[in-house]
């Protein structure tokens, strides 16, 4: 299989798997009268599918290995967890909510190297992928500091982080992945093979 096509597919299933995560979100959001199990059950397949999807765009070596760059770390953390709730999910219900916050956070931050390495890639819309990651930063800092507010419901910035963090995920997999190396300077910068900039 050509170079081209595994990221390809490691995009679209990306995509896919982040299309997921909002929708589970959306889904949390607005029926409540799930049983503790449904939740857990949801909550553990979506951060092992999102594991596995961010382990698979590492290994996929796009060719600006932005959107990429931090999946396996980020990808292995999500699947463990993932695993792990599956066991204490019903014994520890808001370990879920912690953990995910944690990840929501983490995630933020490295979103904030993509867009500046993307400026550095000469990325006309980097600012537009600072704001959205300083979004999820702010995101994640809430979700932290739910336990300590009685006012703020944890499971409630759970869910609102889902749809932000896939909607996030989404709209960046699919922009800088697609990006071309299409400038002479950028070959020669990064020594871009021109066969290599079809992907």
């Amino acid at each position: 299989m050509k170079k081209y096509d595994i990221v390809k597919q490691a995009k679209i299933i990306n995509i896919i798997i982040y299309s997921f995560m909002a929708a589970i979100g959306l889904f949390l959001l607005l029926f409540t009268g799930l049983t503790t199990l449904q939740e857990v059950i949801l909550i553990s397949v979506l951060c092992i599918l999102t594991g596995g999807a961010k382990i698979l765009g590492y290994f996929s070596n796009d060719l600006y290995r932005l959107a990429f760059q931090f999946d396996f770390a980020a990808g292995l953390f999500l699947l463990i967890i993932g695993i792990i709730f599956c066991f204490i999910g019903l014994r520890d219900p808001q370990s879920i909510e912690k953990m995910f916050g944690i990840y929501v956070f983490v995630d933020g931050l490295l979103k904030l190297q993509v867009a500046f390495d993307a400026k550095k890639f000469g990325i006309r819309k980097w600012f537009i992928l600072l704001l959205t990651a300083v979004l999820v930063v702010g995101v994640g800092i809430v979700a932290l500091v739910a336990p300590y507010a009685e006012q703020l419901s944890q499971f409630i910035l759970l869910v609102i982080s889902m749809i932000i963090d896939g909607l996030v995920n989404i709209w960046i997999t699919a922009y800088t992945v697609r990006v071309r190396a299409k400038k002479k300077n950028l070959e020669e910068r990064f020594g871009l093979d021109e066969n290599e900039t079809s992907c």
